[in-house]
């Protein structure tokens, strides 16, 4: 830019809102891909064929689709891989608690924050460091 030439005073025109989505577009069509192979694990296996996978009162096929279905769904909802990650395994984590009848009480709520609680951490270190840098 020359320095004779003025600065234009229009405001330069934002990307529509739905632009950021369509790149994300992707994320919603595997999530809704999954969430159909999960309607299928329900509707075509019984939960005690499923109950004890590779753990016990694991049902370790439906929390693994599931988690995958959540993480692609919230991706595509927040617009950020880390906050779907961390969304999607707090929503696994209670509802395996709540599945094996865990009694949600003070410590166990605190065990479920502080879990994600550092998972968080370890996912946003790198914006951690950064931040302290400064």
């Amino acid at each position: 830019m020359d320095k004779n030439q003025a600065r234009s005073r229009l405001k330069p025109k934002k990307p529509p809102f739905f632009k950021k989505y369509l790149n994300y577009i992707y994320c919603l069509i595997i999530a809704l891909v999954i969430y159909f192979l999960l309607y299928l694990l329900i509707s075509k296996i019984y939960p005690a064929q499923i109950q004890n996978f590779l753990f016990k009162n694991s049902y370790l096929p439906f929390f693994f689709i599931l988690f995958f279905a959540n993480f692609f769904l919230l991706t595509f909802i927040f617009l950020n891989k880390k906050i779907g990650l961390i969304s999607s395994f707090s929503i696994n984590l209670i509802l395996y608690f709540k599945i094996n009848n865990l009694y949600f009480d003070l410590a166990s709520i605190l065990v479920v924050v502080l879990i994600i609680t550092i998972l968080a951490l370890g996912v946003f270190s790198e914006e951690i460091k950064k931040i302290i840098k400064k």
